[in-house]
């Protein structure tokens, strides 16, 4: 059975100088009319959003942490100074890497009904006029349409979304049937010829949960059912049968680490247990391929448990705890938020996976500091790196208001 997601929002003063809005009625997924839950708004956490944001981190509730990592990323979005490495896709309004936040924020702010959180969502879906990234053929680029359904189904807008579908229609009629194997690129903006399929592990969690919001918002099927189709293909392809673990792509089937051991990179699996998590919940309860989907969902749960670090983390590399030992917060805040997405719908049940959920939400509380950064992030890559007690990213941010957001009492 499906968590209720609560998209109701009541007429209320805004957060950050926007106003105020009254909002259409509640849509859920099936079409039917829910009691809006009462608001939590983040501004009675954090008065006036000021910092230090929490006094004991470690201690913090659900909501503490949530309020607090959303409040200090949205203040630092706008000067990414504190990135050591900066890449282009970090400053990328509507790429994958803010989406990714922002696919987080969405879900929490729902979650709590904090209408000045939604309110923002809001706008700056009207901000960036509803498009899709700058490669709209690309996965990656269509992270952000799933913060476009999501508004849509809240407002009872479907035009928000119009055009992500003309895109979707788009690529449909192409019928793409290119090999998903890794192949140097002939286009600019791919790393392989593929990138026109989902052919790289993260794109389970980018692209199918908006296509699977585009049928929700406009009932038509084949944008589920597609998303669907590639999502088996990438599924079968890339995952391995001994661990149960996908590798990022191709190009790492036969990969090692210094150690010798296969390279499982720990975000790549954490954006296909997350991702997985946020489809399954977005497909319609009698989809055709919801049994594979869940499937891999279970499988990956046990796996993941069976190596979860004594202090809740995840290895970076996930089979060679031995490589780059140093705390990595990314992977684990998708793990363990598709854990506790799990346990809350009923996929999971038992103490080891809610053992699993408990260690992982006590490491993110130790790696959050009392201004709300959340530390120990790998930064931009496709395969296990170094991280460091200040280094942080957007979607690290992402996934742990993902996880505070099923976290909550």
């Amino acid at each position: 059975m499906k968590k209720l997601i609560w998209l109701g929002l009541a007429a209320s003063t805004l957060l950050f100088g926007m106003g105020t809005a009254a909002v259409a009625g509640d849509n859920s997924e099936n079409g039917s009319t829910h009691t809006s839950k009462p608001s939590t708004g983040c501004d009675t956490v954090i008065p006036g959003w000021r910092a230090p944001a929490l006094n004991n981190p470690s201690d913090a509730s659900a909501l503490e942490i949530g309020c607090a990592v959303a409040a200090w990323q949205l203040r630092a979005n706008n000067d990414l100074r504190y990135i050591e490495y900066q890449f282009p896709q970090t400053s990328y309004s509507r790429g994958w890497v803010k989406a990714a936040f922002y696919i987080g924020l969405d879900h929490f702010a729902a979650e709590i009904n904090d209408p000045g959180l939604l309110a923002r969502l809001r706008q700056l879906s009207n901000d960036f006029g509803a498009e899709l990234g700058d490669r709209p053929w690309h996965g990656d680029d269509q992270a952000i349409a799933a913060v476009y359904g999501a508004v849509a189904l809240r407002d009872g807008t479907p035009e928000l979304m119009k055009k992500s579908t003309t895109q979707f229609d788009h690529i449909i009629e192409q019928n793409y049937t290119m090999s998903l194997e890794f192949t140097p690129p002939t286009q600019e903006g791919k790393e392989g010829d593929c990138q026109k399929r989902w052919c790289w592990a993260d794109a389970i969690f980018m692209a199918p949960p908006a296509w699977a919001l585009a049928t929700r918002v406009t009932g038509d099927p084949k944008y589920a059912d597609y998303a669907a189709s590639e999502t088996r293909d990438v599924i079968e392809y890339l995952q391995d049968p001994e661990t149960g673990l996908l590798f990022r792509d191709s190009r790492y089937f036969d990969a090692k680490t210094p150690n010798g051991k296969p390279v499982f990179w720990s975000r790549g699996n954490g954006w296909v247990f997350a991702g997985l998590a946020r489809f399954i919940d977005a497909l319609p309860e009698n989809h055709p391929e919801l049994p594979l989907m869940r499937e891999t969902f279970l499988t990956l749960a046990d796996q993941l448990i069976s190596i979860q670090r004594e202090d809740g983390y995840w290895p970076t590399s996930l089979m060679d705890p031995e490589y780059l030992t140093n705390p990595e917060t990314s992977g684990t805040a998708f793990f363990g938020f598709g854990l506790a997405w799990g346990l809350n719908n009923g996929l999971l049940e038992g103490e080891k996976y809610e053992r699993a959920r408990d260690k992982a939400w006590d490491a993110i509380r130790l790696a959050v500091t009392e201004e709300g950064k959340v530390g120990w992030v790998q930064q931009i890559g496709k395969d296990p790196q170094a991280t460091t007690r200040d280094s942080s990213q957007l979607y690290a941010v992402g996934g742990t208001l993902l996880f505070a957001s099923e976290m909550m009492d």
